[in-house]
């Protein structure tokens, strides 16, 4: 049986700007915290910027924590998923690098997590926030054509900040196919299949650090829009021709 209680994966890609803070934020934070033996794997692409050797220079902030590289930059599902399979913990969460969703919610993964939900999700208030019109506005008809196509009452399925259960996370992302925006859904729809309820909590508080300088504005932001809107679909034929049956997931070694 695993020593360890709760594994935090954060993927990080080109994050040197802000990987030094999340880490001493994350570390100051756990230190009021009592959830047991904590890992945290920070699963790094590529990042010319120098991620990695910032990253480098916080480890000791952590009594459990390791560097994974994810080689070149495929998705952030890939690396989401190489960091559930690299991880120990009886629950693994993964959260997003520029802490959108504030650590204050690891107390609900906690709490849902003691209390026997293997998965748990993260809902933003997405009306109330502020974020540049267009990604709003496609992440909001997102959502709806999500619900109608796919996953009936969520209302948010692409926050970056989700819980799994150990056998539930190896479930799910060993038949997971997707490695890109639209990642999220399908392992949400994996979950359904395989007979996992999904908890949702409340994170009225996400902001999106990104909005105002490195957001996804004009072009870039209907092209995610038109992937995840593919990937969608991706899912639904996979569901109808049955392809989510086994497990596809090779795990392959850390280098």
């Amino acid at each position: 049986m695993s020593s360890i209680d709760l594994s935090i994966i954060i993927p990080c890609y080109m994050e040197a700007a802000r990987i030094g803070d999340t880490l001493e934020r994350l570390a100051t934070f756990l230190a009021t915290r009592q959830y047991g033996e904590v890992e945290v794997l920070l699963v790094i692409a590529d990042s010319p910027d120098g991620t990695g050797h910032i990253a480098c220079q916080k480890v000791s902030l952590f009594k459990h924590i390791r560097i994974i590289d994810a080689g070149p930059k495929v998705g952030k599902g890939y690396q989401v998923r190489l960091g559930m399979f690299e991880a120990q913990g009886a629950c693994r969460v993964f959260l997003d690098a520029d802490l959108a969703t504030p650590l204050i919610h690891l107390d609900d993964v906690v709490s849902l997590a003691a209390e026997g939900v293997k998965v748990g999700i993260a809902v933003r208030s997405l009306s109330s926030v502020h974020s540049e019109l267009l990604r709003k506005f496609t992440t909001t008809i997102g959502n709806i054509l999500i619900q109608v196509i796919l996953l009936p009452g969520l209302k948010d399925t692409q926050c970056g900040f989700k819980f799994f259960e150990a056998k539930a996370a190896e479930e799910i992302f060993g038949r997971m196919t997707i490695v890109g925006w639209g990642f999220d859904m399908e392992v949400l729809a994996l979950a359904r299949r395989l007979g996992y309820g999904i908890a949702t909590f409340k994170a009225p508080d996400w902001t999106d650090p990104k909005a105002s300088h490195e957001g996804l504005v004009g072009d870039a932001a209907i092209g995610v829009a038109l992937q995840v809107l593919r990937d969608l679909f991706k899912v639904r034929w996979n569901i109808l021709r049955g392809r989510y049956g086994r497990k596809s997931y090779m795990h392959h070694a850390i280098y």
